[in-house]
């Protein structure tokens, strides 16, 4: 049975049990600071769980994409780790429990996946015994196939009840599949508890019911739960009859196109057939994130990924593949999932262009590491060390990215070895730097503040669309992290009110500031911000006690809003220019939108012409001056796309949506403020045009008063200039040129006065140079000379002389350069520049490298210089003598 196949079957099976099928998450979680990616199908439903959700059913079913990377060495090596997966689930919040969830589990694999009963085994947590009831009696499984485990392999999260987290928890019940099919491995006991691996689990029944709490106290949750979790890939080995997930339909194509791309023979056995599927689990992986938003980047979600496509970069080299070819899987990934995920094909050209610019970035860096590594070997040659030291291979791998089992292969070569321990005490400190340095926190669900707003309250609804004055309540006061029943004068703090016209900063807005006002006492708003379905009036009191409880009158700073409403706007007419100038693919990937500028992020990979810019600019005033008026809508996001509404990149909506039309050209889901009609919004000006990241750049502009302040500044700047050039404006261009060109003629003389003192010069230095068995050997000091000058030179000289090592060194800008050359006969006798120009570095505590007829050393240690040089020529005389 194809994969497709299994998903399809099993969301029809649960939508036939009353289940709403429900659309995966993005691997962005939302609101949700304490994972860096989805990795489970209930993450997105948390809420319903705490019985503080919006959504209107009790039961659903999804096929979520996870991503998980704490198993990644595994992947590739094992036959069922992967770091991007798909994970069928059913889930009931307060509805069915623990019977309905085993009996149609086993309907399912029985009836639908037409699984023989006699290969099946089952799991229950030791404690649990309504559980091992349901299995025995109801389900009538053979005594000696029910298994009771303890906490660690029963219960999630694991070992939750004596180690934590706090949070929902509860005992699950596992369902196994022999794929020995009855013949085992030879044990007596061969069942899930035999390391065999034969009885693999494929589908955990998770009975949360439980609030985990310090102390490790469960207390029961208000409602019970259901959550349950199948691996698709995994399923699909077991309905394919395949040994290894990465053989299964959806997979293997990508691993065979891997194998062929890089020219090798796959065999799963190999060690070439474990590169190539760990290739395939990270590009796979990698195209999902970037579809979902994510750009490689050093921080955060951006940094996991990025690690990911390195390591596939490097797997590749070492499967002889020198050059990108990662970015050529996209459109085989792309159809391979077209069915569950279209958005990845309609996505997959913008895709392949970010894999491809970060692929080509690393290839650098990797040339740059074999630079490194050549002088970690020629200074290990030059003192007898045989083991490179750990801190080194560490610089290898961190800065480089070059594996520990790439730079202990290159240096085996060389009769050379790693010290393993060394460099496993640099990975420890640094994931000990990562865990200090995360913001991650180990309670399942908020707990905090938040949290315990939700236990009263479903949200804050925003009036603020048409009005920026309302009445409303004090529904709670945050303090730190802590809920206050009041807040004095002159303290810090945050109100919850129970209805706002406050905009919290969200989706690139910024928040609206202004003052809530109860009877005489004052808060002054300093930033609204948006924390899950609550807006957060952050500031403090001006005057008087704010008190929860109290009716309130809320007043936005108007001016302030209305000068953001514009900005916002402009962003929508100037992303309609983008895609009707630059390109069609040209998408919004991030924004921010301030009461005194704008700033636009879009997936686009050159940075626009002079004249694109000025044809967007024109095309923005063109609509502001027209004058259209903004109609805003509320609808569902089926109904806004058959509308020809553009879904933002990256962006995850509600069941309800709102649908901004500006004139009937554009038509995006917004959720923000603005004008009513793009003619207030008075005129549009762009500041610059810049790089973001591999594949998204950037245009700032101001709006209305602000277009006026940009003028004027250029205005008094333009007027300086005419002063100091003693022209007026319609001269300026001329005067301007003329000073050019008298610039030109003089850099001219100058060229020509310094070759012909250099010719000076070098007869000189020649007539000066140590005969050291029959070779010129120069070491000179030439005074406020550029490297170019010194090159120059050294080509000079070796012209002039028929056997020569030359080595001529300055100081410019107080850093010292050596420029070192040697003709094709000293060459022959055995100088290499290249070596000379890393042992002049190290006088000069820098580095140096090149060829042997030519080099350049440099470094910080400009008083060295001297010393740099006769190091030089000691070393070309210890070859030479």
């Amino acid at each position: 049975m194809k994969t497709d196949e299994i998903r399809r079957r099993y969301l029809k099976f649960f939508e036939g049990k009353g289940h709403v099928i429900w659309p995966s998450d993005s691997l962005v979680p939302e609101n949700d600071p304490t994972i860096l990616f989805t990795p489970a199908g209930m993450n997105q439903f948390k809420d319903m769980y705490l019985g503080k959700g919006n959504l209107k059913f009790k039961r659903a079913t999804t096929s979520q994409k996870c991503l998980r990377t704490g198993d990644i060495d595994n992947v590739g090596r094992t036959a069922r780790h992967h770091t991007f997966f798909e994970m069928l689930g059913n889930f009931s919040f307060g509805d069915y429990f623990k019977r309905e969830t085993i009996e149609w589990a086993w309907e399912f694999l029985l009836n639908e996946m037409k699984l023989a009963e006699r290969f099946l085994t089952v799991s229950v947590y030791a404690d649990d015994d309504e559980a091992y009831e349901i299995w025995s009696k109801r389900i009538r499984v053979p005594a000696n196939k029910i298994y009771r485990f303890g906490a660690k392999d029963n219960f999630w999260p694991a070992d939750a009840p004596t180690q934590g987290p706090n949070g929902p928890c509860g005992p699950c019940s596992e369902i196994f599949y022999d794929l020995s099919q009855g013949r085992g491995c030879g044990k007596p006991k061969c069942g899930p508890d035999c390391d065999c691996g034969l009885h693999i689990e494929i589908w955990n029944l998770v009975f949360t019911q439980f609030d985990r709490r310090d102390g490790g106290v469960l207390a029961p949750l208000p409602s019970k739960n259901i959550d349950t979790g199948m691996g698709l890939e995994r399923m699909a080995a077991v309905m394919q009859g395949v040994k290894s997930n990465f053989d299964i339909d959806i997979l293997s194509v990508i691993v065979k196109a891997i194998a062929s791309a890089v020219g090798v023979c796959y065999e799963a056995s190999a060690p070439e057939g474990v590169l190539a599927r760990r290739i395939a689990d990270h590009v796979r992986a990698v195209v999902f994130c970037i579809s979902d938003g994510v750009l490689p980047s050093n921080e955060g979600r951006g940094y996991v990924e990025r690690r990911l496509l390195r390591r596939a970069v490097r797997d590749g080299v070492q499967l002889g593949k020198a050059e990108p070819f990662l970015h050529t899987l996209v459109p085989l990934i792309a159809d391979v999932m077209r069915e569950p995920y279209p958005e990845i094909g309609q996505r997959g050209e913008y895709i392949a262009q970010v894999i491809k610019s970060e692929e080509e970035r690393f290839h650098q860096t990797l040339a740059q590491g074999n630079v490194l590594l050549d002088e970690l070997t020629a200074e290990m040659k030059k003192t007898g060390r045989k083991v490179l030291a750990g801190a080194d291979a560490f610089r290898l791998y961190d800065t480089y990215g070059f594996p520990l089992e790439m730079t202990e292969a290159i240096l085996d070569e060389q009769g050379f070895s790693v010290d393993k321990k060394g460099f496993e005490q640099e990975m420890e400190q640094q994931r000990a730097r990562s865990r200090d340095g995360s913001d991650m926190k180990g309670d399942v669900f908020d707990t905090g503040p938040i949290g315990e707003i939700k236990k009263f309250s479903k949200g804050t609804p925003f009036v603020g669309y048409e009005k920026t004055e309302a009445g409303g309540k004090i529904i709670a006061i945050i303090v730190g992290e802590q809920l206050v029943q009041e807040l004095g004068q002159g303290k810090s703090g945050a109100l919850v009110l129970d209805s706002t016209p406050f905009y919290g900063e969200t989706g690139g807005q910024v928040g609206d500031t202004g003052v809530i006002a109860a009877g005489e006492s004052v808060f002054k708003v300093l930033d609204a911000k948006k924390m899950g379905d609550f807006i957060v009036h952050v500031g403090e009191a001006a005057q008087g006690t704010l008190r929860v409880g109290s009716a309130v009158n809320a007043k936005v700073d108007a001016d302030r809003r209305a000068a953001i409403a514009r900005n916002h706007t402009a962003t929508h007419l100037l992303h309609h220019a983008l895609r009707a100038i630059v390109s069609q693919r040209a998408e919004q990937s991030g924004s921010l939108v301030a009461p005194d500028r704008l700033r636009f992020d879009f997936t686009h990979f050159a940075a626009l012409t002079p004249e694109q810019l000025r044809k967007i600019e024109a095309l923005v005033n063109e609509l502001i001056l027209g004058d259209a008026a903004l109609e805003a809508t509320q609808t569902t996001v089926a109904e806004a796309k058959k509308a020809g509404a553009m879904a933002l990149f990256g962006e995850k909506y509600g069941e309800v949506v709102r649908l901004v039309n500006i004139g009937g050209y554009s038509k995006e889901l917004c959720g923000g403020t603005h004008t009513h009609r793009t003619g207030q919004i008075g005129a549009f000006k762009i500041l610059r045009e810049s790089s973001v990241a591999a594949g998204i750049r950037r245009i700032e502009a101001v709006t209305g008063t602000g277009v006026l302040d940009v003028i004027e500044q250029k205005s008094v700047l333009l007027g300086q200039v005419c002063g100091l050039l003693n022209a007026s404006e319609a001269d300026l261009v001329t005067r301007v040129q003329a000073l050019l060109d008298q610039e030109k003629a003089l850099r001219k003389q100058i060229e020509t006065l310094k070759r012909s003192e250099s010719k000076k010069s070098s007869a000189e230095i020649l007539a000066s140079a140590k005969d050291i068995g029959g070779v010129k050997v120069i070491a000179e000091k030439i005074e406020n000379a550029e490297a170019a000058d010194l090159r120059q030179m050294a080509d000079s000289l070796r012209k002039a002389a028929k056997s020569a090592m030359i080595a001529l060194g300055s100081v410019a800008n107080e850093k010292p350069v050596v420029i070192l050359a040697a003709t094709p006969d000293a060459v022959k006798r055995g100088v290499h520049c290249g070596e000379l120009a890393k042992a002049v570095a190290a006088v000069l505590g820098g580095g140096g490298g090149g060829r042997p007829d030519m080099a350049q050393a440099g470094g910080d240690k400009a008083d060295k210089l001297s010393e740099a040089l006769a190091e030089a020529v000691k070393t070309v005389s210890g070859k030479l003598a």
